[in-house]
């Protein structure tokens, strides 16, 4: 199964109509311009947008330098004075532009585009408190793509562990929020497959939210009965479940899970378990031999409840692995108190937006 080009819905095959259009496909829409009114998933999603200039015509002009960095894009803030039309007072809208990598010499444009409209079409049909919102897709002023996104102020997950050790009540709401997101995400067909905390994001008010479905894959449709498989190697080496290792396909969501019980190990011990789940790896088979024998240290001191569903979690045969669903009704995981549910305040709700001066 590949990423998203065979199992597009609606909205999804209507968007890479007009990539294809735009760059001499089969589709009868041979215009040159996609206007943000030619169609959207929701009022709060645009439509790619070839004109030139409508990135800082519509969201405002890029601060120098960026907040983030990945292989295949930069992140950079945006400023936008917006007017209200009644009261006439100003106030300034913060968005956040991934700019995406340039297309490669090896690559065709419309191999390029697809790309790009693949990660968007995912993106920007998501909904949740726990994913962050995908505004629009359009073009900066060198013709450069650019994704607009909501902008969360409170950094990523890997600075605020990287800042000191979070209680155990940050990180069980942390922990928390992070599977609600992915439960979402896979009750609506995707598995992420790049799940960590680099791609964790803190907003003002203590929300968790996944971002960056660069590598995302496509298992299910809503009409569809039977989930297709993933297939490649993808995401961080720590966080790769170690079925991507053995098998030629995999369930996705396994995966994902795997993953989330990596970072919840990062969260508590600042640091990884092994670098690799692969059996080339003396600390991997360490873990797996400690496993067995129910003494595997950084888990056994966990509380009981914890202790147990971290058992199930980070179980190496994906057959044997909980689902998300699975997680949600686990006992302890219930007990947890999320912080933005105005009960509780935790450290990791951020004093000021990060980035700003």
């Amino acid at each position: 199964m590949g990423q998203v080009e065979a199992t597009k819905p609606k909205f999804f095959r209507k968007i890479q109509k007009h990539f294809d259009a735009k760059l001499g496909g089969n589709s009868s829409n041979t215009s040159d311009e996609i206007t943000s009114n030619s169609f959207s998933s929701s009022s709060e999603v645009s439509s790619p947008s070839l004109k030139r200039n409508s990135l800082v015509e519509k969201y405002g002009v890029c601060k120098k330098g960026s907040i983030g960095r990945g292989a295949t894009s930069i992140v950079k803030l945006a400023y936008k004075i917006e007017m209200d039309s009644k009261s006439g007072s100003t106030s300034e809208k913060i968005y956040a532009i991934k700019e995406f990598r340039k297309r490669k010499k090896d690559e065709t444009e419309k191999e390029y585009l697809k790309k790009l409209a693949s990660e968007f079409c995912i993106s920007s049909s998501l909904h949740h408190l726990n994913i962050v919102k995908t505004v629009d897709l359009v073009q900066d002023e060198n013709k450069q793509w650019c994704q607009v996104m909501e902008y969360c102020s409170g950094g990523d997950l890997y600075n605020a562990i990287k800042s000191g050790p979070m209680s155990d009540a940050e990180a069980n709401c942390c922990f928390k929020q992070l599977i609600t997101g992915l439960n979402y995400l896979h009750s609506m067909g995707v598995a992420h497959r790049d799940i960590k905390p680099e791609n964790i994001l803190l907003d003002e008010n203590g929300y968790l939210k996944i971002t960056d479905f660069g590598v995302s894959d496509v298992f299910k449709m809503g009409w569809e009965k039977k989930c297709h498989k993933s297939r490649g190697i993808c995401g961080s080496e720590p966080y790769i479940a170690p079925e991507a290792f053995t098998c030629k396909e995999y369930d996705g969501r396994k995966f994902d899970v795997w993953a989330c019980g990596i970072v919840y190990y990062t969260m508590v011990y600042r640091g990884i378990p092994f670098r690799i789940a692969n059996l080339n790896e003396p600390t991997y088979v360490q873990f797996l031999n400690s496993r067995k024998l129910g003494n595997y240290e950084p888990i056994t001191r966990l509380p009981e409840g914890c202790r147990n569903l971290m058992m199930k979690i980070l179980e190496p045969n994906p057959d044997l692995r909980i689902t998300t669903d699975e997680i949600l009704k686990d006992e302890w995981l219930m007990s947890v108190e999320v912080c933005c549910n105005g009960n509780t305040v935790h450290k990791h709700i951020p004093n000021k937006p990060s980035g700003l001066q």
